[in-house]
């Protein structure tokens, strides 16, 4: 595992809790902004009227705001780091909190005493609701929940009314309840998102296994013919590089199967250097390689090629008791241009250049076209057939 794994791991996890609390905006904000609207219609002839719009004004923005910030994660969740998305959420929430907070402030020593229960029971669902929708992050739930439960605390405290110091006890327990449910709950699916991030590491670990060959770390055989193919399919030109090593029988001979595989790897690191991030090299038998070049013009190719056998001529592999081994390569170049290419005339054509080469004294590259097969059609095969 790299340096870096844990903190990658912990960006996903980030954004996984990200997409699962933007996921609950929806009902949240249109929670809140129905909560505010039933409070300003049941305080409306006892608050003074501008500070009630000021106030129901306030939470319809910043939840408009916030619904927008949701939409453009959900769009484009790698368009910000993980990290800032946090911060911006964190933001939104505790300016959000600190809002209905001083709107607890004002507003509960409103009207008389059912205006004032109800008023608290609409502030209790608004924490409620806020928990549920932000199960999956715990310190945001508390970014938003500590400010307006304080402030919902501060006023009942403050009022010098019986009920109201019972109702603060009340309320401060209920507080402390719905917080520590919150932390369960995103302690539970923390625990969830790091057995979904596992069994994702294991799938794609077996899947790499599945196309990779485990000696060299190139592709194999079997998923190179898979990439072939899709290359293939591709209307762009595509080349494919045969490489048979030279020598590599001395090499298992004299020095063992130990230093023949060494010299695998570090053939195979030779041929990772030279190829683009679309390019795929495979190694296809036992010291022979491939690379597949898709968009890739016939002097692309040579160059490609020609870089690889000089690399590889002047690699030295130095062994036990001061042994060393050089290997060589042939190589078979084979290309097709735009719309003309064809994986089965692309294998052949290749694998008979490389023979070629390999015949006409090694260490060399042969290169040839590859064109599709053009199948005669019915009517040229009935004009060809001899008249009787």
């Amino acid at each position: 595992m790299s340096a870096n794994q844990p903190e990658t791991d912990h960006l996903a996890a980030d954004l996984e809790r990200l997409r699962l609390v933007y996921g609950n905006f929806p009902f949240m904000l249109t929670g809140a902004v129905t909560a505010a609207c039933v409070l300003a219609v049941l305080l409306y002839q006892v608050v003074s009227q501008p500070v009630m719009l000021v106030w129901l004004s306030l939470v319809v923005i910043i939840s408009l705001a916030r619904h927008v910030e949701s939409r453009t994660f959900q769009r484009d969740p790698g368009a910000r780091p993980a990290r800032e998305w946090v911060r911006r959420l964190e933001a939104g929430t505790l300016l959000s909190g600190v809002v209905w907070g001083v709107g607890a402030a004002l507003f509960l020593p409103a009207g008389d005493v059912p205006h004032q229960m109800i008023t608290l029971l609409v502030y209790t669902g608004v924490i409620a609701g806020a928990m549920t929708s932000y199960g999956a992050m715990w310190r945001c739930y508390m970014i938003f929940m500590v400010p307006f439960a304080a402030l919902i605390e501060w006023r009942l405290l403050t009022d010098q009314v019986p009920l109201h110091d019972a109702l603060a006890f009340v309320n401060i327990v209920y507080a402390a309840v719905v917080a520590y449910t919150a932390y369960k709950t995103d302690h539970t699916i923390g625990n969830v998102l790091a057995i979904t991030a596992e069994n994702e590491k294991l799938t794609r670990a077996l899947q790499y296994q599945a196309t990779h060959d485990a000696l060299v770390d190139l592709v194999n055989h079997r998923e190179f013919n898979v990439r072939l193919r899709e290359a293939a399919r591709a209307r762009e030109p595509c080349a494919l590089v045969f490489i048979d090593l030279d020598h590599f029988k001395e090499v298992n001979d004299r020095g063992g199967h130990a230093a023949g595989d060494e010299a695998l790897r570090r053939v195979s690191e030779i041929l990772k250097e030279h190829v683009r991030a679309s390019d795929t090299a495979a190694r296809v038998g036992g010291d022979e390689f491939a690379l597949l070049l898709p968009g890739c013009p016939r002097e692309r190719a040579e160059k490609v090629a020609a870089g690889v056998l000089a690399a590889i001529q002047e690699f030295v592999l130095r062994w036990e008791e001061g042994h060393y081994f050089r290997v060589g390569a042939s190589m078979g170049v084979a290309y097709a241009g735009a719309g003309e290419a064809d994986a089965d005339a692309l294998l052949r054509v290749a694998d008979s250049a490389c023979y070629a080469a390999k015949n006409a004294g090694r260490g060399r590259i042969e290169v040839r076209c590859a064109q599709r097969v053009r199948e005669p059609s019915h009517f040229e095969i009935e004009t060809l057939r001899p008249s009787s």
